[in-house]
């Protein structure tokens, strides 16, 4: 009777290790696809979404698509309406009095993907958190190219 208990607790010590291990493996896991998520997905250098802007090195493509990116994070519930006067202050810029639904260019930021000169991100594939303060910069450096 004693050698079948330790048995079953030697199998039941080597399930939780086997556990754990894929718990960790798990969490590598995770940490490595939000590192791809972060970066620029062939863009050159792979560099990373907030760091490119916060670094201010990301130089929007169009007005047009900052201003579908905007309006992107507040309808995913990124930014409040307080984002309305950066949208603004771009669309005043462009010489709209209207958002400019027609153009491709905002159509790709109504979609999540915030365009750039040399690379793109596509802020739907980020985690709310990461998602969040990527739109609160995108807001940011909208409102410094817009003049505000």
């Amino acid at each position: 009777m004693k050698t079948r208990l330790k048995t079953l607790t030697i199998a039941g010590l080597f399930g939780l290790m086997s556990i754990g291990q894929t718990h960790a493996q798990s969490l590598d896991s995770m940490k490595d696809k939000a590192t791809d998520m972060m970066s620029g997905g062939g863009g050159e250098g792979g560099t990373s979404l907030l760091s490119s802007l916060s670094s201010g090195s990301f130089n929007p493509a169009s007005l047009t698509n900052l201003t579908g990116v905007i309006s992107y994070c507040q309808e995913n519930g990124y930014l409040g309406s307080t984002a309305d006067v950066a949208k603004n202050q771009v669309m005043e810029q462009l010489g709209v009095s209207s958002e400019p639904t027609d153009d491709s260019d905002y159509q790709q930021g109504l979609g999540g993907v915030l365009q750039g000169d040399k690379q793109s991100f596509n802020l739907a594939s980020l985690g709310d958190q990461v998602g969040e303060k990527a739109c609160g910069m995108v807001a940011d450096q909208a409102m410094s190219f817009a003049g505000g």
